[in-house]
């Protein structure tokens, strides 16, 4: 017999082995007990918001290959995981978040903390399950995540109420359910076959969530044999190697103006593993679904996805096929070659990327471009960076190149404060792996408080803040629509004394020459550092 708390601990211990993160509190406090007495090899991460341990799970399970659990206490701390699973589904992330609840006999009483957090979680998660019998926990979980896993990847929420968990019960464990792993079938290879052997100017287009590095190699391989330009979906451009002469941009926000041309101008777009929504759909001007004619586009379609549901969806395809990224890249990589006419199409392309990642100028004393130009040779290939929400991401989407499957972590989801706890997972998830989070002066104040977890857990994770004290993109489109900015300027601390007060390293860069020795000095620290870099208001985005 064991209690229900028991059984958690177990399975996390067994099906999730990855850091479990969470802010204790009323609700978990068996399940933590468990965990810590049980399976004390398993890494126990607190942290201080649970928002910011959200962010940090999906970090770890998207750095890892998760899945990750993450612990959140009755309704406010549940409540404050909501911008976080949101992203994670956005981003298809498999996250299990686990909620503790009051015990039943109190339910609808408006107990202590009590909430209908089902009705909450409904429409952001894959699956809410209220366990309603120790007995029933197994089960349960092993449901979870094979839902989590399943199709398109994605968070579930598991409500334990604490008497379940204090509950005794002697229903055995249970192991993961086997993987659904579709393949396309011949007739779509064909079809395929026949519709790239008829383009003059195709693309392939890569996005999505669940490759690997075999599924990477495969796909680049199939591009070689068959000479395809390559983009990626957004905030997806490390699934294929950016110096690669086919690799030709990122579609989505901030689109080269040349490949928006580009992709019009083709007669075949094959995108596996992508969704065709708002965000990979941007045209010009922040306009979703504007890439591409909705619903049947000019080029012919051929689209590829783990989750039957995200074909036809929006656009028709010509060609639609249910297959993970895996799956897809094996088949395409056995497709008999073909001798290609479209030689001048892809270089030309790729002639373009070129000439839209070359320097430009940058206002003001601090040269970005040649800030992350320095930062790609000095970092390993494999080092992790994340990015949060804002104009200032496009500096780095558009100047520091991906090299390595995994090696890009940014929110779908438009949510601020993500890049500094999503390094902090990544970084405790491969701590062989460096871990460098980008974020704007107002998207670092989102979560800055995850600066305490790291330099109590000594994560060396380097964190820059580019600071243009402003929420710069929204006053960029206040400009633009209004010709005037309303609530955006910001007051800042010192960062540099910020940092240093949480005791990490802190530096402050005001001139392009005083980054590279501040970054060495910040990489050489023992715990985390933050590097602030000011900024003129005028170089919030790239021009």
């Amino acid at each position: 017999m064991r209690r229900g708390a028991d059984v958690v601990a177990d399975l996390i211990a067994s099906l999730c082995p990855g850091p479990v993160f969470h802010v204790p509190g009323e609700g978990i406090l068996d399940i933590l007990d468990a965990l810590a007495t049980r399976h004390p090899g398993t890494a126990l991460v607190s942290a201080r918001h649970e928002g910011g341990m959200a962010f940090m799970a999906s970090g770890a399970a998207r750095a890892g290959g998760g899945p990750i659990v993450c612990l959140a206490a009755r309704a406010p701390g549940a409540l404050n995981t909501c911008l976080a699973l949101h992203t994670a589904a956005t981003d298809a992330v498999p996250l299990v978040l686990i909620i503790g609840q009051a015990a039943q006999g109190n339910a609808g009483r408006e107990a202590f903390l009590d909430d209908a957090l089902a009705r909450v979680f409904a429409p952001i998660a894959k699956l809410v399950a209220t366990i309603t019998s120790a007995d029933h926990i197994a089960e349960t979980m092993s449901r979870a995540l094979h839902v989590a896993l399943s199709g398109r990847h994605g968070p579930v929420v598991l409500i334990i109420p604490e008497d379940v968990a204090e509950a005794a019960t002697d229903a055995a464990d249970l192991g993961l359910p086997a993987r659904l792993a579709p393949m396309p079938d011949a007739g779509a290879l064909a079809a395929i076959a026949a519709r790239l052997a008829a383009a003059e100017r195709p693309m392939l287009v890569l996005g999505g969530s669940d490759w690997t590095d075999d599924a990477c190699a495969k796909i680049a391989d199939f591009a070689a044999r068959f000479d395809l330009p390559v983009a990626t979906a957004y905030r997806r451009r490390d699934l294929f190697d950016n110096a690669d002469p086919r690799f030709v941009g990122e579609i989505g926000i901030g689109i080269d103006p040349a490949l928006r041309d580009r992709v019009a101008a083709s007669d075949l777009l094959l995108v596996v593993g992508a969704r065709l929504g708002e965000l990979n759909t941007i045209g010009g001007q922040f306009r979703g679904f504007t890439l591409l004619r909705a619903p049947r586009p000019v080029q012919c379609l051929i689209h590829a996805h783990a989750d039957g549901d995200e074909l036809n969806r929006v656009y028709q395809a010509d060609v639609a096929v249910q297959a993970g990224a895996p799956a897809m890249a094996t088949a395409l990589a056995g497709l008999a070659p073909i001798s290609p006419r479209w030689g001048a199409w892809t270089q030309a392309a790729r002639r373009e990327r070129e000439a839209w990642t070359r320097g430009i100028a940058c206002p003001g004393p601090v040269d970005l471009p040649a800030i992350y130009g320095w930062l790609r040779g000095r970092l390993e290939d494999d080092a992790i960076i994340t990015v949060g929400a804002g104009a200032y991401a496009l500096w780095a989407q558009r100047f520091l190149p991906h090299r390595r499957r995994g090696t890009l972590l940014g929110p779908k989801s438009g949510a601020m404060g993500y890049g500094l706890p999503a390094a902090i997972g990544a970084a405790l998830a491969c701590p062989g792996r460096r871990a460098v989070a980008l974020a704007g002066d107002g998207c670092f104040m989102m979560h800055g408080e995850e600066l305490a977890t790291a330099v109590q857990l000594g994560v060396p994770v380097v964190t820059i803040v580019l600071n243009n004290a402003s929420y710069g993109a929204i006053r960029l489109t206040q400009l633009r629509q209004f010709g005037r900015a309303t609530g955006t300027d910001l007051a800042n601390p010192d960062f540099r004394a910020y940092a240093e007060a949480f005791g990490a390293h802190g530096e402050r860069v005001t001139a392009t020459a005083e980054f590279a020795p501040a970054f060495e000095r910040a990489f050489a620290a023992s715990g985390p550092s933050v590097i602030e870099v000011v900024i003129p208001a005028e170089a919030t985005r790239p021009s």
